[in-house]
Formats: structure tokens, C-alpha cells, sequence
């Protein structure tokens, strides 16, 4: 089966069922100086242990997903450098079943804009992110310890169920 999903913008609310945003606030900065304005701690990142950091380019390709990976023991942090990106997700059934697939019928895609980042909630099915145009290049940030059901440097990809597919536009 075949399912289509429309790019939404990210916002906090939109995005609250997969995770945290993390975007400047519209309020006054807690802090500033001669040339430089801060807000701190805009939002946490739930870690344990040492977060291992990660680069990718992402490159042109159709928006088509077949399968996706979750994390359920840690959450991850992702930021795009220079361009916009989109992020497919899904919900997560059951974040204690470790034969779970990604449902197709669940899944949503933000639109990411460089400076803006996002948590992923633990167990929340992702693919890797698109590039919106061009290709783009994003910062990813994740605990380093293994996932309760495996590495996810062996394989962590599952296929949808029944073989769906999902194009988004």
C-alpha cells in the first residue's frame, strides 16, 4: 500500500508527539552583552551518558520511505546546518515490543529550517532526514551506549508493514 503525506511546518505543538523543538523563543533573552544575546537552556536533552555526535549529507532523492529505525532507550538530537530538511517520523506503538514495525499510517514529515533543531522522543520511528531542495547537511547527537533491542550499527532498519510505502510532497 501506498500512502502520501503533506510537509508540515515544525512547530512545537505539531510536533510534540515525536519530541521537543528547539527554535529561539520569542521572549527576552536571559542573557546579553556588547554584540550578543543568549537564551538558556531553550530545551534538555535527556542523556545518561556521553553523546556521540554525527555528520551527514543528505542528498536529492525521490521522498519516497520504505523503512525506518527507532531508539528506544535514548533520545536524539537533530540539526540542520545550512539548508531546510525534512524529517519523516512515526509514532511508536509500543516501546517495549522489540518486533514493533513502523506504521505507515502514522507517519508525519516536518520541515526543518537551519537553526532550528529537534529532539526525537525515545521510540519514535525516523528515517533519515531529505534535503527540501538541494543537498543539505544536518548534526546529529545521541547518546553512546547500545539500544535496548540491539546497535543501530548493525541494522536498524524496518521495513513498513505489508510493504507499504510512504511519498510525501
Amino acid at each position: 500500500m501506498e500512502y502520501k503525506v503533506q510537509i508540515e511546518d515544525l512547530t512545537e505543538e505539531t510536533f510534540a508527539p515525536y519530541g521537543k523543538v528547539v527554535d529561539f523563543p520569542a521572549i527576552d533573552p536571559s542573557k546579553s552583552g556588547d554584540g550578543w544575546d543568549c537564551w538558556s537552556y531553550v530545551q534538555m536533552l535527556d542523556v545518561w551518558e556521553p553523546i556521540g555526535f554525527g555528520l551527514v549529507i543528505t542528498k536529492r532523492r525521490e521522498w519516497v520511505v520504505t523503512a525506518m529505525e527507532r531508539h528506544v532507550s535514548r533520545e536524539e538530537l537533530l540539526l540542520t546546518f545550512d539548508r531546510e530538511i525534512v524529517q519523516p517520523v512515526a509514532r511508536c506503538i509500543d516501546i517495549d515490543d522489540p518486533d514493533e514495525s513502523p506504521d505507515p499510517s502514522t507517519v508525519k514529515c516536518f520541515r526543518i529550517k537551519p537553526g532550528q533543531a529537534i529532539v526525537i522522543n525515545r521510540g519514535v520511528w525516523h528515517s533519515p532526514a531529505y534535503p527540501a531542495s538541494d543537498d543539505a547537511r544536518y548534526l546529529f547527537g545521541i547518546e553512546k551506549k547500545k539500544d535496548k533491542f540491539g546497535d543501530e550499527m548493525i541494522n536498524p532498519w524496518v521495513d513498513f508493514v505489508n510493504g507499504s510505502i510512504v511519498r510525501f510532497e
